[in-house]
């Protein structure tokens, strides 16, 4: 007979009495569980003592495991840091995740932004965790239940601070009791909960008067140490504004800083306004208005801030850089951000370099960069935007051995000031992804997005996240990875949603739209693509030729080629025009791939001057769809391939193939075919012009092939209207076309263009 007890723990003596005879006398195999820390019948402890059972102690599921877990029980994307967030939380706990989903699934607190499974920050779960704390707290005395709610409102707590706060027997019960572990980290001894999810029912429980009482003596006890640690400062400042107690403003002063640092901007918000509220002030005023932009409340930042800095300013270098920032973030204005910034340091110089990178000006932006770089004692921070714009700024001008050496002249700066500057290092590394992705070398630009998004996820850092997100899903969106970008976009805008602080958002609806548009969506594209339109115009001048290219790609995908041509070669001048060459160069050679003339001389004369492998790729690409030469774009395709550019390298293969066999060179069209067999399979969802049916390709007349496309999606009076032409003259190509093709409606004209 096989004897199974679950919870064994809470058999009452009598009836362990009875499991231990039945293993005794060896009427029964028992197989019995029981939860780490809570009390056992002696009965049952004497199983495996007295070696009459064996006993396995079971770890936590490993997080690859719990991942398994979460996509099993939550169909579709679960957001990255809902994802961490939920596995720590369960610590590898299988029940403590079951029961965390479906709190959060009926409460309300997690559900799909998007397609993406986010998880609300203060979701406090009510699971079985929480009766299980609620009765071993039943079981403490006063005294150690004091010293539970001390660590649960200040977890990791010093030993030392404890020590001052509390009876050290009452410690030790704390301890014996299973809530509360006392560990060294480093060479600090410190107390914390068992289990993360401890501390989430132990706060939810306290009463407010109770836990204000609370979190002033931590603030008190933390207030009276130097404070070294990284972290003490926003510890003490949160004590102190939720103990009801603003006793140092100073202190919330620095801590919101610090909030800001690890992306906290509510609570560096409510810190701030605390801090103000004790001690008014201009430099309170500029801590508040700093952060309200970076929330995107530029009209009260705006009005925090007067025209001139006050005579009692105590920096009025950094109020300068607020209030440009606030200038150009919040109201668009390159030109207000300059004068405020200008003649004032090397501050201000670094400050204006990144902004002039996000308007498009890169060649200022290095120049701005260069006066930082000037100066042996520039600031800190001033040389860490300055390496972080003219990083960028390098590489939208494709000079890439630039923007290295600057990265790398800046980034050991950023390091060294990570903790009272922690933004440093992400900014300067989202430069260099960007400077890669804009230069054409998608490989780096890849594993640099990807590096930085696990990191931003470990940290638990949301708008780093949701920044990573947007630049990674921009990559792969290059390189026709459609399913990664779209699902690292989607992550990217539902956060975007709740802080923005660079106004990224439009620009990842743009990014969306295109992506939904290369898989083959018009409608989903068309709704992302008025989204990014319907935000307005704003700050990120450098975007904006991108935006471009997203509409020409949702105008291809509704069947509108001519709209599309015209849309890539409207990017291609706004980018001459702001002075982007790298990102002319790319929307030259988009208008050819939508089916347009290639401007040829253009192109070789942008390849010339700029020099990188991909401005030479896309020369060498385009010199073949003009001349309608195989050769070239075959050669062009390993050039892409190489790249990281799996799209263009899938195209220009297909493109080679179908124009070498054209001219009977079976053989090599075939090798050619064959070699973007491997980057056609990695963008295998992508539909483009170049990508087409080959029967549609080679069979029908330009004119047949735009009204083709455009009969997939629309009525021939819409088409006639579109192209000027007669609803008669519309389905007499339409005949032709069917003709050559060898269909007879719309649907299989649409299955045709899809295979």
């Amino acid at each position: 007979m096989v004897l199974g007890v679950d919870d064994a723990h809470l058999l009452d003596d009598p009836s362990a009495a009875v499991v231990a005879h039945l293993v005794a006398e060896r009427l029964a195999f028992a197989v019995l569980t029981l939860r780490t820390g809570e009390p056992v019948p002696d009965a049952v402890t004497d199983l495996w003592k007295q070696e009459r059972a064996e006993r396995l102690d079971l770890a936590g599921l490993p997080a690859a495991d719990v991942d398994q877990l979460l996509d099993r029980a939550l169909p579709g994307q679960v957001d990255g840091l809902t994802r961490r967030r939920m596995t720590e939380a369960a610590a590898g706990n299988p029940l403590a995740l079951r029961e965390l989903v479906h709190g959060g699934l009926s409460g309300g607190a997690l559900r799909t932004r998007y397609g993406v499974w986010r998880l609300d920050p203060g979701f406090k779960p009510r699971t079985q965790v929480t009766e299980l704390v609620a009765q071993r707290l039943v079981r403490l005395d006063a005294q150690t239940r004091v010293v539970v709610e001390l660590v649960a409102e200040g977890e990791p707590v010093s030993l030392p601070t404890l020590e001052r706060l509390a009876d050290a027997a009452a410690i030790r019960a704390a301890e014996d009791s299973g809530l509360v572990v006392v560990n060294r980290s480093g060479a600090r001894v410190e107390a914390r909960l068992a289990h993360p999810l401890y501390g989430e029912v132990l706060r939810a429980g306290l009463p407010l008067t109770r836990a204000r009482m609370v979190r002033r003596r931590l603030a008190e006890a933390l207030l009276a140490t130097p404070m070294r640690r990284r972290g003490d400062a926003l510890r003490a400042a949160q004590w102190q504004v939720d103990g009801g107690a603003v006793t140092r403003p100073d202190v919330v002063r620095l801590g919101a800083r610090q909030a800001i640092g690890w992306s906290d901007l509510a609570l560096a918000e409510r810190l701030a306004r605390a801090a103000r509220g004790a001690e008014p002030g201009t430099e309170a005023d500029v801590l508040l208005a700093e952060i309200l932009e970076y929330r995107g409340k530029s009209a009260e930042a705006i009005a925090l801030l007067s025209d001139e800095p006050p005579p009692e300013t105590p920096d009025p270098v950094m109020w300068a850089v607020t209030r440009a920032e606030t200038l150009y973030w919040g109201l668009g204005s390159a030109a207000a951000a300059e004068r405020v910034l200008a003649g004032r340091g090397d501050l201000a110089d670094g400050t204006l370099s990144w902004i002039l990178m996000f308007d498009g000006r890169c060649a200022e932006a290095l120049d701005a960069a260069s006066r930082v770089f000037d100066r042996a004692d520039a600031h800190p921070q001033g040389v860490i935007w300055a390496t972080a714009g003219g990083t960028a700024a390098a590489g939208f001008l494709g000079q890439l051995s630039r923007s290295a050496a600057i990265r790398e002249r800046g980034l050991p700066v950023a390091a060294a000031y990570r903790e009272p500057m922690p933004w440093g290092v992400y900014e300067i590394e989202i430069a260099d992804c960007l400077a890669h992705l804009a230069a054409g070398d998608l490989l780096r630009a890849g594993a640099v997005a990807d590096r930085g998004y696990r990191q931003a996820v470990e940290a638990g850092v949301p708008m780093m996240v949701s920044g990573w997100a947007l630049f990674g899903g921009l990559v792969a969106a290059s390189r026709g990875h459609l399913d990664a970008s779209g699902a690292l976009l989607r992550e990217a805008v539902a956060g975007f949603e709740e802080n923005d602080t660079f106004r990224f958002r439009r620009h990842c609806a743009a990014a969306l739209a295109e992506v939904t548009a290369l898989g083959g969506d018009p409608d989903e594209a068309g709704r992302w693509l008025a989204e990014a339109e319907g935000a307005g115009s704003g700050p990120n001048r450098v975007f904006w030729p991108w935006l471009e290219l997203s509409r020409a790609w949702v105008a291809m995908s509704q069947g509108a080629q001519a709209d599309a041509v015209a849309a890539a070669r409207r990017a291609a001048d706004l980018a001459r025009d702001t002075g982007l060459p790298t990102v002319e160069a790319a929307a030259l050679y988009d208008a050819g791939r939508l089916g347009g003339r290639v401007d040829r001389r253009r192109l070789d004369a942008l390849a010339a001057a700029l020099g990188t492998p991909f401005a030479e790729a896309l020369a060498l690409a385009g010199q073949g769809l003009a001349r309608g030469d195989g050769a070239p774009l075959a050669r062009a395709a390993d050039a892409f391939e190489n790249l990281g550019h799996d799209l263009l390298a899938a195209e220009a293969g297909a493109a080679a193939g179908r124009l070498l066999r054209r001219v009977g060179r079976r053989g090599q069209a075939h090798l050619v075919r064959g070699r973007s067999a491997a980057p056609r399979a990695r963008c295998a969802t992508a539909r483009t012009p170049l990508l087409v049916n080959d029967e549609v390709a080679e069979l029908l007349t330009a004119r047949e092939r735009e009204v083709v496309l455009l009969a997939a999606h629309h009525s021939s009076r819409h088409i006639a209207e579109r192209l000027g032409l007669e609803v008669k003259t519309v389905n007499n190509h339409l005949a032709r076309a069917y003709a050559k093709l060898g269909v007879s409606s719309r649907a299989e004209v649409r299955a045709l263009l899809d295979t």
